[in-house]
C-alpha cells in the first residue's frame, strides 16, 4: 500500500513542551471550531417572523417534531443576517468553507447541498461549452451523463479495466486516458470517477501530468473518497495527485447528511469567476443549513480525529474480509487483486462479497440477508453483494453479518434457496464495440423521438442510455448509432435477465431512437 503526507498523518502532540505558535497546533485548534453550528447556537433566542413557516418547530405537527426532535427545526433556519448567504458567502459559510479547504488540502471549497450530482455538474459546466470535446469514462454515473447533456459538450469515451471474473468494472488506466487525449488534443478537460464503488483506485498522478502538459484540466469524481486525506493506507486522494476539481459525497463514508457534497478546487486550470457562476446557477437559494452544518461537522472531525476513526474502520473491514474469505463458497477480494490496469489501489472500508461458487446471484443474497437477518447492503449484482465499513459500526455488527453470511451458505446447501446464477455465463456475449456517435447527447435528447422494437433498431441513433449489469458499462448512449453487434447484445443479455438501466422500456421489446434518423 501506498504512503503519503497527509494532514494530521501523525498525531498532533499535546504535552506542554508543544509551543502555542506550533503551526500544527494552530491549524488543529482553527479546525476545532464548527462556524456554522455557531452561527445556529447564537440564533436560538431570536422571536422568527420569517421561513420556513414552522417557527423553529413551534408551528410543526406533533408527529415531525417526535419523530425529527425539536433540534432539528430549532437549526432548520433560512439565510437571515448573522447566518451568510451560500451564494455570496462573507461569514460563517466562508469560514466553514475556508476550513474546510485547509482540511482537504484545496485551494477553494464549495458546500454542496445538492449533492456530489450537482458539484459534478458545476466542475464539467465550469470548463465545457457546447460542443467542446470532454473525455469521460464508459462507466459513469448518471450525473456525469446530465454534465454532458446540460452542456452541450462532445464526449469521448475511455474504457475501463474490466473483471470477468467479478463482473464489474474497475478505473481507467493512464495509458488509455493518454491515448485518447493523443486522439482528442483539443479536449477542454476529462473527467473520471475515482475510486469506484467498489473501492478500486487508480494512480491518477501520471494522468494530471499528461493532461496538464496540453493545459487539459483534470476533474475527478471522488464520491466515494472523502476519507482518502485522513488515513495513509487508503488511496492518495485526488487533489493530492494533481486533480484540478474535485467532487466528494461527505455523507457516503464520514459523517454529513445525505445529499452534503463538497466541491474542491486547487491550482489556476479552472476558472474560479465562472466556477463560481456556474455554482449558483445550479444551487438552490434555500439551502439547508442542516446540510451546510453536517459538512462544517464532518470536516470537524475528520481534522480532529479521522485517523484513529478510519484505523478502527479498517481493523473492522480487515478482521470482516479475513473472515468471509474462511466461508466456503464465499470471496472478498483484497490487495491480491491489485496491480493491474485499473486497479492500483483498494479502500479496504469497501467490502465485496462474492457470491457465485455459490451458484446463486449477488441480488438473491441482497434479499436473503434483508428478509432473513434484517442486514442491508450498498448494492447487490449479478455476482456480488458489497457492504461498506464505516467507523459508525460496531464489533457486534460484523459478527452478525458473519452470521448471516454462514447462515446463507447453509440455505444454499439445503436447497431452501435456489441456484439461479446463470449455468450458461459462457453464452454471455464479449461487450460490443464503442458505437459511433452521430449528435451529441443534448442534440439526441432535444429532438423528437420515437419508439421502436429492439431488433428494428440497427442503424437508428439511440435517444436514451442502456446500461446492463454486468458489467455496469452504458452498452447505448444519446446520439449513438445503434449498430448489429449492439442490438444482438442487448437481445441476448435481456434474455438471459441481466440487469438493465436506463432505458424506459426496461424490458428491451423496444428501444428510444430519434425521429427521422
Amino acid at each position: 500500500m501506498n504512503t503519503y503526507p497527509g494532514f494530521l498523518q501523525n498525531p498532533v502532540p499535546t504535552d506542554k513542551t508543544q509551543s502555542p505558535k506550533d503551526p500544527a497546533l494552530s491549524e488543529r485548534k482553527a479546525q476545532d471550531r464548527v462556524p456554522i453550528l455557531e452561527a445556529l447556537q447564537s440564533y436560538r433566542g431570536v422571536t422568527r417572523f420569517h421561513m420556513p413557516g414552522h417557527r423553529g418547530g413551534a408551528g410543526a405537527d406533533t408527529l415531525a417534531i417526535s419523530f425529527l426532535g425539536k433540534e432539528t427545526f430549532l437549526n432548520d433556519v433560512t439565510g437571515v443576517p448573522g447566518m451568510d448567504d451560500l451564494h455570496e458567502p462573507q461569514g460563517c459559510i466562508l469560514e466553514a468553507q475556508t476550513l474546510a479547504a485547509q482540511a482537504f488540502g484545496a485551494d477553494k471549497t464549495y458546500f454542496s447541498v445538492n449533492g456530489t450530482s450537482s458539484a459534478i455538474h458545476a466542475m464539467a459546466l465550469s470548463v465545457v461549452n457546447e460542443g467542446d470535446t470532454l473525455i469521460i469514462p464508459r462507466n459513469i454515473h448518471k450525473s456525469v451523463l446530465s454534465a454532458v447533456i446540460l452542456s452541450g459538450a462532445k464526449p469521448a469515451f475511455v474504457m475501463p479495466s474490466y473483471d470477468s471474473f467479478l463482473g464489474f468494472a474497475l478505473g481507467v488506466d493512464a495509458k488509455t486516458v493518454e491515448a485518447c487525449v493523443e486522439l482528442n488534443p483539443y479536449a477542454k478537460a476529462t473527467l473520471l470517477i475515482n475510486p469506484t464503488y467498489y473501492g478500486t483506485s487508480v494512480d491518477l498522478t501520471s494522468v494530471a501530468s499528461a493532461l496538464h502538459k496540453r493545459n487539459m484540466a483534470l476533474l475527478v469524481d471522488e464520491a466515494h473518497g472523502p476519507h482518502f486525506r485522513f488515513h495513509p493506507l487508503l488511496p492518495i486522494p485526488a487533489l493530492e495527485s494533481g486533480a484540478d476539481a474535485v467532487a466528494q459525497g461527505a455523507h457516503k463514508l464520514i459523517g454529513a447528511f445525505t445529499q452534503a457534497s463538497y466541491l474542491h478546487l486547487k491550482g489556476n486550470l479552472i476558472d474560479r469567476a465562472r466556477m463560481k457562476a456556474t455554482f449558483q446557477y445550479l444551487t438552490t437559494t434555500s439551502p439547508s443549513y442542516l446540510l451546510m452544518a453536517s459538512l462544517d461537522l464532518a470536516r470537524r472531525q475528520m481534522a480532529l480525529q479521522g485517523r484513529e476513526l478510519l484505523e478502527y474502520a479498517l481493523g473492522l473491514s480487515d478482521a470482516l474480509r479475513e473472515s468471509v474469505n474462511e466461508i466456503p463458497g464465499l470471496y472478498a477480494f483484497g490487495e491480491e487483486a491489485l496491480g493491474r490496469p485499473g486497479a492500483d489501489w483498494l479502500d479496504p472500508t469497501k467490502v465485496t462479497i462474492t457470491v457465485r461458487e455459490l451458484g446463486i446471484t449477488g441480488f438473491q443474497a441482497e434479499a436473503y440477508l434483508r428478509s432473513r437477518s434484517d442486514i442491508q447492503v450498498e448494492l447487490s449484482d449479478l455476482y456480488n453483494v458489497l457492504v461498506i465499513v464505516s467507523f459508525g459500526n460496531k464489533a457486534e455488527d460484523i459478527s452478525k453479518l458473519l452470521g448471516a453470511l454462514r447462515a446463507l451458505t447453509d440455505a444454499v446447501a439445503a436447497g431452501e434457496l435456489p441456484k439461479n446464477l446463470l449455468r450458461a455465463q459462457q453464452y454471455i456475449p464479449d461487450i460490443p464495440r464503442l458505437p459511433e456517435l452521430a449528435l451529441s447527447p443534448r442534440k439526441a435528447v432535444e429532438r423528437p423521438w420515437e419508439r421502436v422494437p429492439l431488433l428494428e433498431s440497427v442503424g437508428r441513433v439511440s435517444a436514451e442510455v442502456v446500461t446492463c449489469y454486468p458489467p455496469g458499462i452504458p452498452i447505448l448512449f444519446p446520439g449513438e448509432i445503434i449498430g448489429k453487434d449492439t442490438v444482438s447484445y442487448l437481445d441476448v443479455v435481456k434474455r438471459l435477465a441481466f440487469g438493465i438501466s436506463g432505458p424506459e422500456d426496461r424490458t428491451l421489446k423496444t428501444v428510444r431512437v430519434v425521429r427521422g434518423l
